[in-house]
């Protein structure tokens, strides 16, 4: 998983590119001194002063809610254009993506997907998407979920050791299909843990983590976003974590290369990983004019690099995590082909 200063840096966004969009509000990919880029040019200029639709699929203030907004003024500001955050919840985030397949590819509405969701759901044949991968157009991965399972501070089960030695272990979570329910689904089938389940019925993750603290579960799996202010309390434990090292909000995580797993668990974990890399991305509708993708695209790529985006997302304790929406789509969408059926098994259960 690609962390967010160091990834950043490597952003590719040249100094040439970040000036140009200073001076037209965007560019595009182009060959320099091409009459190309005079087209580009005259494309991403039509930004100014339009209105661009920030669609966000969950009520305001969640985690989704929050980390778009911090994109907002960076955005404006190499896009010249107004971005307007509008919240359309439903249907655990997939009604939103449903309609903006459907509407016009100009760039003028844009979204952030729940990508561990969203590609799940795909991947699964579930009933809520009404589209797939190629449906989508892809301006480029904001954050990640850095996955952790968390456990009481108080409990048994202080280790992802004492978890594999437990029987009868309970996860926690918001309901099948969600990305918790997911992977700890994912956990039980990879470890084989014995008599475990997940107990689902709470309306928020705000809900599930009281229901830990209470010891009415006795686990959590989802993103360390959450999680943070729990275990910063000393009210929550990370046992596990699904980053490559532990983060420093758990540093005491057990990680999977510490342990031995066979094939089919490597399987299994690998495919929560891939949902976990596709992460929170910016898309359009399918289609779209690839000057004016390529101007969303560098645009997003100077909103991760704007200071007032970076100042807010500490403030706010949002952890980002870029990735350009040309690496997104040649390099993580393609690897979703060779997920292990064990995975797929896991995902066509979890709903």
């Amino acid at each position: 998983m690609l962390q967010n200063k160091a990834h950043v840096a490597r952003v590719a966004v040249g100094t040439s590119v970040i000036g140009a969009l200073a001076l037209t509000g965007c560019t595009a990919p182009g060959a320099q001194g091409s009459s190309a880029n005079a087209d580009t040019a005259e494309v991403c200029s039509s930004f100014k002063g339009k209105t661009v639709e920030l669609v966000i699929p969950y009520s305001a203030g969640g985690g989704y809610d929050v980390l778009s907004r911090i994109l907002v003024p960076g955005l404006e500001n190499a896009l010249g254009a107004t971005v307007i955050p509008l919240n359309k919840p439903g249907a655990g985030g997939l009604l939103a993506i449903n309609q903006l397949t459907a509407a016009p590819a100009d760039g003028t509405q844009i979204a952030i997907v729940n990508g561990t969701g969203a590609a799940a759901a795909i991947l699964a044949g579930a009933e809520g998407p009404k589209f797939g991968f190629d449906d989508l157009s892809y301006i480029g991965r904001v954050a990640v979920d850095d996955l952790v399972v968390t456990t009481n501070a108080k409990s048994d089960y202080q280790s992802w050791e004492d978890v594999m030695e437990s029987e009868g272990f309970r996860f926690g979570s918001t309901g099948r299909g969600s990305s918790d329910y997911i992977v700890a689904n994912a956990l039980i089938q990879a470890f084989d843990l014995k008599g475990a389940e997940v107990v689902v019925g709470f309306n928020s993750q705000a809900e599930a983590d009281l229901a830990l603290i209470q010891g009415n579960v006795d686990a959590i799996a989802g993103p360390l976003d959450s999680r943070r202010a729990s275990i910063k309390s000393g009210e929550t434990t990370a046992a596990l974590s699904f980053a490559d090292e532990a983060p420093a909000d758990a540093a005491d995580a057990t990680v999977f290369s510490d342990l031995d797993l066979s094939e089919d668990a490597q399987g299994i974990i690998d495919g929560v990983k891939l949902l976990t890399e596709y992460g929170r991305p910016l898309v359009a509708p399918a289609g779209m004019n690839e000057e004016t993708l390529g101007c969303l695209q560098n645009a997003l790529g100077a909103a991760m690099e704007d200071p007032e985006v970076l100042e807010q997302a500490e403030k706010m304790q949002r952890e980002l995590s870029y990735l350009p929406g040309k690496e997104l789509e040649t390099e993580v969408v393609p690897k979703f082909d060779k997920l292990s059926k064990d995975f797929i098994d896991v995902l066509k259960a979890s709903y």
